[in-house]
């Protein structure tokens, strides 16, 4: 038998055996099962590892719960911290005072509508219209929303006065509120002055003042206040002194579900339900001498 003339030792072999030089397309392999390159999974064997995957994922799911919750109550400390930084670096910069100002259920009310709307020797249609809406969206921010607020503008002369709101309308993140011991409204200047010699800033309600809500041109309303003066210290509204000097804000976690009507609308001057996930509170307390913010104790558990 005439072996093929090729250079391939390996095809010169197969040749002297008998096989030929083996074609290079179209050749016909035999098929083994030993051969597949993997078998497939079985039902109970799919079932078993969606069990481990179901088991593990139960297992974390508390502590993805609880990254989200302390990333929340983080965040809300945070952005309070650096709001009330941001208002005593402006009351400093612009030498005047600055009120951090919070939005009440009292303040979102059909009779502050009212108000708004009856004036109109003070605003024109548009601005009525506008202030209007804007109360409506301040529903659903009770316990939540604040702004920063002040009487004067650079270069007013004494006596002057050019009130406006100096940011907008900002809310905590969600899942966070203020504390609503924080925002009752004693009524009066010298009701809130004994209270507030007699506990301290973490347990007594918040000074109130009047502010035009929710525009620099609405009508008046009494609202709870924290505010610097141009050398950066607290401030206190009407010149009141108090022997325990210092303000804090008090954060708390949970729910603030608001009433809607028939057509899923907020209905304004519906007070909130408020459902607190921890009693425990985190305050933020304002140093009277130096007007900076700090956290009092740890972040919520």
């Amino acid at each position: 038998m005439r072996i093929a003339n090729t250079r391939d030792p390996v095809r010169r072999t197969q040749a002297a055996a008998g096989g030929g030089i083996p074609r290079r397309h179209g050749a016909v392999r035999s098929w083994h099962p030993s051969a597949r390159p993997g078998r497939g999974f079985t039902l109970l064997e799919l079932l078993v590892v969606i069990g481990i995957m179901g088991l593990l994922a139960s297992m974390a799911l508390p502590s993805i719960r609880s990254m989200m919750q302390s990333n929340t109550i983080a965040s809300g400390s945070r952005q309070m911290l650096d709001d009330l930084a941001y208002a005593r670096q402006l009351a400093i910069s612009g030498r005047r005072v600055v009120y951090m100002v919070f939005v009440t259920p009292g303040a979102v009310s059909a009779q502050q509508m009212n108000a708004i709307k009856k004036a109109t020797a003070t605003l024109t249609a548009d601005q009525i219209k506008r202030q209007v809406q804007q109360l409506t969206n301040l529903v659903n921010a009770q316990f939540t929303a604040y702004a920063l607020f002040t009487r004067h503008t650079v270069g007013d002369q004494p006596g002057q006065f050019s009130p406006r709101y100096l940011t907008e309308w900002k809310q905590l993140p969600d899942g966070m509120f203020f504390s609503t011991n924080k925002f009752i409204d004693l009524g009066s200047d010298k009701a809130w002055l004994a209270v507030a010699n007699a506990q301290a800033d973490t347990n007594r309600p918040l000074p109130f003042a009047l502010f035009p809500f929710p525009a620099a041109t609405s009508p008046a309303l009494r609202l709870p206040y924290i505010a610097f003066d141009p050398s950066g210290q607290a401030y206190y509204e009407n010149g009141i002194q108090t022997i325990r000097p210092g303000e804090s804000v008090a954060l708390s976690r949970g729910s603030i579900f608001y009433i809607r009507n028939s057509l899923g609308q907020y209905v304004v001057g519906s007070a909130p339900d408020i459902v607190t996930i921890s009693t425990n509170r985190l305050n933020v307390r304002v140093n009277w001498l130096t007007g900076r913010a700090k956290l009092d104790q740890p972040p919520l558990q």
